[in-house]
């Protein structure tokens, strides 16, 4: 058994960069850059700013190319 599992639910959307706790079942969406967890899962708190998470989600940092994420 996997102890570590998680329970997500069909049609949940899961945000850019969003971390999931072991053990949580996930009812509801997930806003980028959040962290929940529980049963049911529960935000437990944002990991950066509103104005921050918008900048990370603009910039689409995870297509940028391995040299480029090095270079910055």
């Amino acid at each position: 058994m996997n102890i570590f599992a998680r329970v997500i639910l069909i049609k949940i959307i899961i945000g850019d960069g969003a971390i999931i706790g072991s053990r949580a079942v996930v009812t509801k969406d997930v806003e980028p850059y959040s962290i929940v967890g529980g049963i049911p899962a529960k935000l437990i708190r944002k990991r950066f700013s509103e104005e921050k998470t918008l900048e990370l989600l603009e910039m689409k940092w995870w297509n940028w190319s391995e040299e480029m994420i090095k270079k910055n």
